[in-house]
């Protein structure tokens, strides 16, 4: 929650200032607050703000700093801590949402195992999913269902590497794998055409997962080419036009 007491609380634990300068900078965010008409700034309460973009537009507002130079420069310090709490808080949020999705998603995963024919699935283009905004980023769902039926397509094996062979899954008693959006969801902007799609979920074992995440760009990119080399004709009938190079950027941002 973002209040005046919240603001004072994350001073103190983040900011690490004394308490007469918490308390001046909490109060500060309430005068900032009622002088925003002054400023000829829509009128808001600050502490209602989740944009955090909005605090540049008063720092460079020539009439806030006007106030701001009689003051020290004490209000542009207090709005630069304010920001700060701002993108903590939406960081946490969006965090805490994708966390939960992504705990969904798995679960459904592991404890409902598609029965698909392998080559049965048709690659063509899908609506954009539908999509909710956390923090000023939209969160994009995705279908675990498909997820589902592009592992259980593969035979259950690393696409990779059909080698890389781990362990039993004990929900379904297959070779365990992960599903994983070669080109990754959180570009869905940039595309027309959805990108949780059979064509761009392919089945990986755990390590090459994990390595795909969290490894190195050079490590992966071994990967990432044999992935999209077996892929790309399935995505161009999906609607998902990108070149090897455009993958690679994406997982070099």
């Amino acid at each position: 929650m973002v209040n005046k007491d919240a603001f004072a609380k994350w001073l103190e634990t983040y900011a690490k200032l004394k308490p007469y300068s918490i308390g001046r900078y909490a109060g500060a965010i309430d005068t900032i607050s009622s002088e925003l008409e002054v400023y000829g700034l829509q009128d808001i309460n600050l502490f209602n703000l989740t944009d955090a973009t909005f605090i540049d537009t008063i720092l460079t507002n020539p009439e806030f700093i006007k106030k701001n130079n009689k003051g020290n420069r004490m209000y542009s310090t207090a709005l630069k801590h304010f920001k700060r709490y701002i993108e903590y808080n939406n960081n946490t949020e969006l965090q805490a949402e994708l966390l939960k999705e992504e705990l969904d998603f798995d679960r459904y995963l592991l404890k409902s195992p598609a029965d698909v024919t392998k080559g049965t699935i048709e690659d063509k283009p899908k609506d954009k999913p539908t999509h909710k905004a956390i923090s000023n980023r939209n969160i994009w769902y995705r279908n675990p269902k498909y997820a589902s039926e592009a592992i259980a397509n593969a035979g259950y094996l690393c696409e990779f590497d059909n080698q890389h062979q781990h362990f039993i899954s004990k929900f379904n008693q297959k070779n365990y794998v992960e599903a994983h959006h070669l080109v990754p969801i959180s570009f869905q902007d940039r595309f027309d055409c959805s990108l949780d799609c059979h064509a761009n979920i392919v089945s990986i074992c755990l390590v090459c997962h994990k390595k795909i995440h969290h490894g190195l760009f050079e490590d992966k990119k071994e990967l990432l080419e044999k992935l999209y080399n077996s892929r790309k004709e399935r995505l161009r009938a999906s609607g998902i036009n990108i070149t090897l190079s455009e993958l690679y950027s994406y997982y070099q941002e």
